[in-house]
């Protein structure tokens, strides 16, 4: 299935008079970031009106805009104000003037946009906005099966732009029921493991999301629920979960239940989904993973969220960070500490996790005979160049790895 992304993002934020953005993105994710009233939010609003028009194909070119906009013009001028067409026609030079101007100032240029119409005809492409006041849903069921064609019904009977995260957990139970049926009942080995394999990467998401791999979802037939089984604690249903975890699973329900509803595999959905302040009532444990979570859950996905954590600004290293404050793109700033984020960015020394995996590895490869040279060097043109924002134990494994480096490549001479 193509992957129609935003390469590029060019636009004058409303409400400003000398505010412009300009992102290339080349496809990839965008964290948006910056200071207390830049106009995030505004923008991302902005962002979302403008897809939703192209998508509904409203956007007329600049040069096509121009030719309405004279000829309504020629008409207007032809005639008098007591001519009962005037205003018709006044008004029609108002609304292309205004349309004129805002293509002037807002430029998007989205790869393949005839595969992704396509798309958007098959009802098989998303656009989703999450806006910052978003209240978590009741993602569990009722406790009632009900048959999974009129659990699909129903879903696609919603519009995108309504939540589906309430058919989460009732989906679940229709679809583990009818995979009994398909078990016990039916000869047909493919739909079988299209259902384990479904189930396995919901199960997978899950120990993503809470970091455990022994997490296990298992379907209680009593109560025709699922609970979460985790080791050390009592088993939980999804309405126990905290308001964190639900306002997190809450999303992903609902873009799950938008693909699969409509018999879309997760991996292949295609889309643009904006979140306003993806931190938002998140505990620091999880506004660390919140970005990479959905972004392993939904690869195909194009996310474009806003955030005040330097958590999940850290917690990235493929996306693009634009601050919105300052109308730069930033760095890569994966190795910076959360305390120096704070104070560069969003304005004692602790390094990043995915950091912290580096130096791990340098330490494994130092002591390790042979030295895998080539590994190390990478490991090292990968620090090296954020050594200025790094503590003292960071930059310490960091001169070990090069003095091995040095050391083994002597060797080899």
């Amino acid at each position: 299935m193509v992957k129609s992304m935003i390469e590029s993002i060019d636009f004058k934020l409303i409400g400003t008079s000398d505010k412009y953005v300009t992102i290339n993105l080349n496809g990839k994710n965008l964290i948006i970031t910056g200071g207390n009233g830049c106009g995030k939010t505004r923008f991302l609003r902005q962002l979302d009106q403008y897809l939703k028009q192209f998508f509904n194909r409203k956007i007329l070119s600049k040069e096509a805009t121009q030719q309405q906009l004279n000829n309504y013009q020629t008409q207007l001028d032809r005639i008098g104000v007591s001519d009962q067409n005037y205003n018709f026609y006044a008004n029609k030079v108002q609304l292309f003037k205004g349309q004129l101007e805002r293509i002037s100032n807002e430029n998007m240029d989205i790869s393949d946009s005839d595969a992704l119409f396509e798309l958007v005809n098959k009802n098989q492409f998303i656009l989703r906005f999450f806006e910052a006041n978003r209240l978590a849903s009741n993602i569990a069921g009722n406790g009632k099966i009900e048959s999974i064609f009129n659990v699909k019904q129903a879903g696609k009977s919603q519009g995108f732009e309504e939540d589906s995260s309430n058919q989460f957990e009732k989906y679940l139970v229709s679809y583990y029921n009818y995979g009994s049926h398909v078990i016990a009942r039916e000869n047909n080995p493919e739909k079988e493991q299209q259902i384990n394999e479904w189930f396995e990467k919901v199960q997978n998401d899950l120990r993503n999301l809470f970091e455990d791999n022994e997490l296990i979802l298992q379907y209680n037939p009593e109560e025709q629920a699922f609970y979460i089984h985790q080791e050390g604690k009592e088993p939980y249903r999804f309405n126990n979960l905290s308001s964190g975890y639900s306002s997190i699973l809450s999303i992903y329900a609902d873009l799950l239940m938008k693909v699969e509803l409509r018999d879309i595999p997760a991996e292949d959905i295609t889309g643009f989904v904006l979140i306003d302040e993806i931190d938002a009532h998140l505990h620091v444990s999880i506004q660390r993973k919140i970005f990479s979570f959905f972004d392993k859950a939904f690869p195909k996905i194009q996310f474009i969220v806003t955030t005040h954590s330097p958590f999940v600004v850290q917690s990235v290293n493929d996306s693009i960070i634009y601050d919105l404050s300052k109308l730069e793109t930033l760095e890569d700033l994966s190795m910076y500490s959360y305390e120096s984020i704070l104070k560069g960015l969003l304005g004692v020394e602790s390094t990043s996790d995915i950091l912290n995996k580096q130096l791990d590895e340098m330490a494994e490869i130092i002591n390790q005979e042979p030295v895998n040279t080539e590994r190390l060097q990478e490991l090292i043109d990968g620090i090296e160049p954020h050594e200025g924002q790094l503590n003292a134990r960071s930059r310490a494994f960091l001169l070990l790895g090069k003095n091995a480096l040095l050391d083994s490549t002597d060797g080899e001479g």
